[in-house]
């Protein structure tokens, strides 16, 4: 396996950047373009993924330092690298929250890490979003697929890698085939890596669909950076760290910036403060659910401190299905990050007997999957419909309604 470590070049180069709204790299001054375009009354949010809507990306690619000018009918936010960066490093970090549900999402700038961002200085802001975008982003939170690694981290150290020192050039002719090591055709990471300041990437003198870069470039910044992380990357990509004692049990973990710190803080010591993200609150009373499998559906009440286990228990037993097999719940977290909460007999948690109906991150009318028996795959979706209060006459749990015949679970042969 190569090994990486520093020259003194580069530690000097790394001692010598100074981190402004424009050096490295544009990241700041768009960054803050884009919290000030959604404020705190926020814009509404597309698709599935809750994203930056499609109707603002022409007025938002005008507003970036570097515009790309796209020429496009019906632009998606994939369309635009650079947006469709800046709106994950917009979950990551959580300045933006997502808001109410179905037409009227919104994603909202959070006035309380607003006005932590502010109080940081601009060392602490861009180190703050490249732990943002490496080691907490994930590619579900603007709507892509990931690989077989969560963090983003290796895939870029696998671009840079890839990039020699004479550049990478491309066809723009053919822009539909350019395919860069490590990221692919995930072209948002590209852009990321050219915001931060840590490639050049250079455009195309017209615009082309769908985008693609002309070339990439190394540069002694990135080369720096990239070195430093790729010489302790094992020790980054470590997940197993010992919980909080005082960390309550069932409760999600949240994740803390500042990991890196002690990695880059020799050479930045400007870098003193960071984001701290709060966990939902607990919540209390009893939680409604009408859980659909195609045209059936029961309504199922639940009490705040049962368990996913439990309601698993509830949904089997309202459809008359055994308790043989394994299942999971899939739902986001408040960053945009998929969760699964698996059956306790699985190897890997968050195990679901551990997951209390009150921590879970959905609003009213927002929903979950649950997936069950693996080999079957039954999927039924699971709306949080209302939560009554503590102390609501609503005894729970109970199925409080039933609509439709429950399918056959086994089916017999000849059918």
């Amino acid at each position: 396996m190569m090994r990486f470590q520093l020259t003194k070049a580069q530690e000097q180069c790394l001692q010598d950047q100074v981190i402004t709204a424009d050096e490295p790299g544009r990241v700041l001054r768009d960054f803050r373009m884009l919290l000030d375009f959604l404020g705190p009354e926020g814009v509404e949010a597309g698709g599935k993924q809750n994203l930056l809507p499609r109707k603002f990306i022409g007025e938002l690619d005008a507003r970036l330092s570097r515009p790309l000018h796209l020429e496009l009918k019906r632009p998606v936010l994939r369309s635009h690298p650079y947006l469709q960066g800046l709106n994950l490093l917009l979950r990551a970090s959580g300045l933006t929250r997502v808001e109410g549900s179905g037409t009227k999402t919104r994603l909202v700038v959070d006035p309380a890490m607003r006005l932590q961002w502010d109080h940081l200085n601009p060392t602490e802001q861009y180190f703050n979003l490249l732990e943002a975008w490496l080691r907490i982003g994930r590619a579900e939170m603007v709507g892509e697929r990931g690989t077989i690694w969560a963090e983003l981290l290796l895939p870029c150290l696998q671009t840079w890698q890839a990039v020699s020192e004479e550049g990478l050039r491309f066809d723009t002719r053919r822009p539909q085939e350019v395919f860069i090591g490590g990221v692919g055709r995930d072209f948002y990471m590209l852009a990321l890596m050219d915001l931060f300041g840590l490639v050049e990437v250079e455009q195309t003198p017209r615009p082309v669909a769908p985008w693609a870069p002309a070339g990439v470039r190394r540069v002694r910044f990135g080369n720096a950076v990239f070195t430093l992380l790729a010489s302790q990357v094992d020790i980054l990509l470590m997940r197993d760290r010992p919980q909080d004692e005082d960390e309550e049990e069932g409760v999600p973990e949240v994740p803390r910036f500042g990991a890196w710190q002690p990695l880059f803080q020799p050479y930045f010591p400007e870098w003193r403060q960071n984001l701290e993200l709060s966990g939902p609150e607990p919540r209390e009373g009893t939680f409604v659910f009408r859980v659909s499998l195609g045209k059936v559906w029961r309504r199922i009440a639940m009490p705040a401190d049962a368990t996913l286990d439990t309601l698993m228990s509830w949904i089997l037993d309202s459809v008359n299905f055994d308790s043989d097999h394994l299942y999971e719940f899939i739902y986001p977290d408040p960053l945009g990050a998929t969760v699964r909460a698996v059956h306790p007999e699985m190897d890997e948690g968050p195990f679901a007997d551990e997951v209390r109906i009150g921590t879970l991150p959905l609003e009213p009318g927002q929903s979950m999957e649950l997936v069950y028996d693996f080999g079957d795959y039954w999927e039924f979706t699971v709306k949080l419909e209302r939560i009554e209060p503590p102390g609501a006459k609503i005894k729970a749990p109970k199925i409080l309604e039933s609509h439709g015949k429950s399918p056959r679970q086994y089916p017999p042969w000849d059918e």
